[in-house]
């Protein structure tokens, strides 16, 4: 065992294949186990995968700047100057992706025990949930592009299985076609700005020589960067990343997604699909700093996402719907970082986000949970923020860590998204430009909504009066140990988290150094933000002079101070009882119908239906047109039933001939006799 650990290139291939293990013995043998053994298996080989992970995130905590850890197993292609291997690749960013991905995922397992419990397909669904993490190990691991893309495919597919998971139910089959469907979308720009990367490189590998980033610095020093197909490419990468981490106009698969188990929503919410996108962005960003217009178009998306979504999360109605929106708008926080140049900020928040979205996520899930004891599966009720109330003394556990999670997604101070979500805003504040403005402002507005709807969220849930039929209340208790035990570790991490990377003003104020983030990460983009401050494409927010400082304190204030007043205001609003009813009547105009703000942002600016009448059905109606044109009338009418049809006609004209009558048969062999003979002659005299 001993040899084990001290093998590294042994112990990376684990990590991936652990999962996978656990993936294979519930496909092929889950039917014939109970729950328990099912999920027992499926959390025992992502708990090795954590063990494994953790000991080299150890290794890499004490190594040196540059270690990376690399192995092969065999040649996947070779050909026209393509040569890819199948191997993985470990240095620090992907070993801190590799830990959090297993980590927050052996407590979403651990979770899913209890709550999965009683479903029938359990073992499909800790199957499934096994083989999501081994194809997300392998995004984040893979040491060439295309091995990362066949995770990333992976990972498609079981987004795909998983939100459709409960299959007998209209509702989550599309929902998990719908996922399906728009990340094709995402993936076919991804797959051009990948052969565009080759065309100009010829390279997708990340390690060994010949490597993507040795070929994009050599071009940087010989001047031989075509720029336009550059930023062609990484604008067609980042419609990949828009299609797997949800931002405009890819983003509308996400919020149906909530159709799956809630663990599931955990899972993909929190630090594995959605930031997947980051991920891809954060690797590649010696390639993109050098694309200055992709970078704004990633940096205007992000923060039109992040407002855009926040503002539809604060009339939902659903519990996960508003967890949903609001991971939407995280993630274009996490875009307007990594579009700012900002690549370890951005990680940052993907690294604390991780924590407190997978803790709210699953405590919303056990709010659902205790109140489908008596509503049964599926009861939409369950998830109605306006039938729920009152149950902060039913569900103590749940109450006091989903308050510790919103607390940390509203980004008030000395909580872990206040650490990651201020040194965004600051980045863009410090850049001074219309663009660093752009983004800042509409980062400040996104972050007043939510403040807002994470405190609605508690109020609605957990105070005032119990809105629904009192005999659900009746029965409405805590989760059992299964499902306590990861909401208690998750709300820890929530916490603390975010003091891995102090505010530099703060540091200063305190005189210490602990960048230990931030620097350790440091030599992933030492290429990248060295290629930013030579072009002087972006004002680091590294520069920290007395003016600096003073906008750090004023940025920290701001941001501070408009969460908590706007916290406590959402709180104090919704968790009274009468205030409700003003709500549902402030909903109202003076002629009783819903004002248009508000079904405006009730019915998520209308943008599924905008989709359906100019995109869906304008194809629907084209392939309609096409099926009649190419199915009915060339390939069944003409090629198949017009070519029978044509020997059938010829069959019967042959078959007249065919009378049976010997008088006929002897005038037609006298005539044929005359022809031959009239030829022959012919032929003959020539």
């Amino acid at each position: 065992m001993l040899h084990l650990f001290e093998n590294k290139e042994l112990l990376l291939w684990l990590v991936p294949l652990a999962p996978l293990f656990g993936f294979l013995i519930n496909g092929f043998f889950g039917r014939r186990m109970n729950p328990t053994s099912s999920g027992g298996v499926a959390s025992a080989s992502v708990i090795v995968a954590f063990l494994a992970a953790l000991s080299l995130f150890i290794y890499h905590m004490n190594g040196q700047e540059h270690d990376v850890v690399a192995t092969s197993l065999f040649t996947w292609m070779d050909v026209a100057g393509l040569k890819v291997n199948m191997g993985l690749h470990l240095d620090r960013l992907s070993a801190l992706y590799m830990l959090v991905i297993t980590g927050v995922a052996s407590l979403i397992h651990i979770y899913s025990v209890g709550y999965m419990s009683h479903d029938e397909g359990y073992w499909r669904y800790f199957a499934y949930l096994n083989l999501f993490v081994f194809s997300m190990l392998m995004l984040v691991l893979g040491d060439s592009l295309l091995t990362l893309f066949l995770g990333w495919e992976g990972v498609g597919l079981c987004s795909y299985l998983l939100i459709g998971f409960w299959y007998k139910h209209d509702a989550n089959c599309n929902a998990g076609k719908k996922a399906f469907i728009v990340n094709r979308v995402g993936d076919f720009g991804f797959m051009a700005g990948m052969f565009l990367l080759f065309y100009q490189f010829g390279s997708l590998s990340y390690g060994g020589d010949g490597s993507l980033e040795q070929q994009v610095a050599q071009a940087t020093a010989a001047g031989a960067l075509n720029l336009p197909l550059l930023n062609l490419a990484c604008v067609c990468l980042f419609i990949g990343a828009c299609g797997k981490s949800a931002q405009i106009p890819l983003y509308v698969w996400l919020p149906d997604a909530m159709a799956g188990p809630t663990p599931v929503s955990a899972l993909i919410h929190a630090a594995t699909m959605v930031t997947a996108g980051i991920y891809m962005l954060a690797r590649l960003n010696f390639v993109f700093v050098h694309a200055e217009t992709a970078m704004a178009i990633v940096a205007v998306t992000g923060a039109i996402t992040a407002l855009f979504a926040g503002t539809i999360g604060l009339v939902q109605r659903d519990i996960k719907k508003v967890l949903a929106y609001s991971t939407v708008s995280q993630l274009g926080f996490m875009f307007m970082a990594a579009g700012l140049g900002a690549f370890p900020v951005a990680v940052f928040h993907v690294f604390t986000h991780a924590f407190f979205k997978a803790l709210l996520f699953l405590g919303s899930g056990s709010v659902i949970h205790s109140l489908e004891h008596t509503l049964g599966h599926g009861n939409p009720d369950s998830q109605d923020l306006w039938k729920m109330g009152g149950l902060k003394k039913k569900m103590p556990i749940t109450f006091v860590t989903m308050t510790v999670g919103s607390i940390a997604l509203a980004g008030i101070p000395l909580f872990a998204g206040f650490f990651s979500k201020d040194a965004i805003l600051y980045t863009a504040f410090h850049r001074g430009d219309a663009l660093g403005m752009f983004v800042y402002f509409c980062g400040l507005l996104a972050a007043i909504c939510t403040a807002f709807y994470s405190f609605r969220l508690i109020g609605l849930t957990f105070f005032g009066k119990w809105r629904g039929e009192e005999k659900v209340y009746a029965h409405a208790d805590e989760s059992p140990r299964s499902m306590a035990l990861p909401l208690i570790i998750l709300a820890f991490f929530a916490v603390f988290a975010g003091y891995l990377w102090l505010p530099v003003a703060v540091e200063h104020l305190l005189h210490v150094e602990s960048h230990s983030f931030q620097t350790w990460l440091a030599p992933i983009w030492a290429q990248g933000q060295a290629a930013l401050v030579d072009g002087n494409h972006l004002k680091m927010a590294t520069e920290h002079d007395a003016a600096a400082l003073t906008a750090e304190w004023m940025t920290m204030g701001i941001s501070s101070v408009v969460a908590v007043l706007v916290s406590v205001f959402a709180f104090l609003f919704y968790s009274k009882p009468e205030n409700i009813e003003k709500v549902k009547t402030l909903a109202l105009g003076s002629d009783g119908k819903p004002r248009f703000t508000y079904t405006l942002l009730l019915n998520k600016y209308y943008v599924d239906e905008i989709y359906n009448a100019v995109i869906i059905k304008p194809l629907k109606a084209l392939a309609d047109a096409a099926f009649v044109l190419v199915d009915l009338v060339i390939i069944d009418l003409v090629l198949v039933n017009g070519s029978a049809q044509l020997v059938k006609a010829g069959s019967d004209l042959m078959r007249r001939v065919q009378t049976g009558v010997v008088r006929h048969y002897l005038y037609a062999f006298a005539v044929g006799a005359v022809v031959m003979t009239t030829l022959f002659l012919l032929i003959a005299r020539q």
